[in-house]
């Protein structure tokens, strides 16, 4: 069933910190459409075709748009760290009748490294090895360091137990 009001909900967080997964839970507690960029940059490189961030950003933005004209919040697990991209969002949301929700993913260190370097890497995958996806990482953790500007609408903390925090969002997002 579809809420009444609708949600682009995007995330904050470095490769690694558990954006998908979080995702892919709350959408199946908004009963919300997943969009996963991830699966759209593989799906194009597939195809032969650009992964370009422009190319993900248009089937992303089709995708969620779909979902909106369904009545349907959408979910997108990309990496929305830079204030540039939360404005773009918040637009495009407004735009679609909905409200944009950001989340940040707070994740050890630690525990990031851990699931890149146990990861087995395949086709189906963004990055073709773990080398590649700790590079990655290392190259934008930096972004994820600095204070946001405004606020994130949520927090999640992955070293505490992720379904009160995933209970306090949905419960929120549902009553607003």
């Amino acid at each position: 069933m579809a809420n009444k009001k609708k949600f682009l909900i995007a995330f904050i967080g470095p490769v690694g910190s558990g954006k998908t997964y979080i995702a892919r839970i709350l959408a199946r507690k908004l009963g919300a459409v997943h969009v996963r960029a991830d699966d759209i940059r593989v799906a194009l490189r597939r195809r032969g075709k650009a992964a370009s961030i422009s190319a993900v950003r248009k089937i992303a933005a089709e995708k969620m748009q779909e979902g909106f004209r369904r009545g349907k919040s959408a979910v997108s697990d990309f990496d929305a760290v830079l204030s540039k991209r939360r404005r773009e969002l918040a637009r495009f949301a407004k735009r679609c009748g909905a409200k944009a929700v950001f989340v940040k993913v707070e994740t050890p260190e630690k525990i990031i490294l851990k699931r890149l370097r146990r990861h087995r890497y395949g086709k189906n995958d963004l990055f073709r090895s773990k080398e590649e996806a700790i590079r990655i990482y290392f190259i934008r953790r930096k972004l994820h360091r600095k204070p946001l500007r405004p606020k994130p609408d949520f927090v999640i903390n992955n070293a505490r137990p992720l379904e009160p925090q995933i209970y306090k969002i949905v419960k929120k997002l549902k009553g607003l």
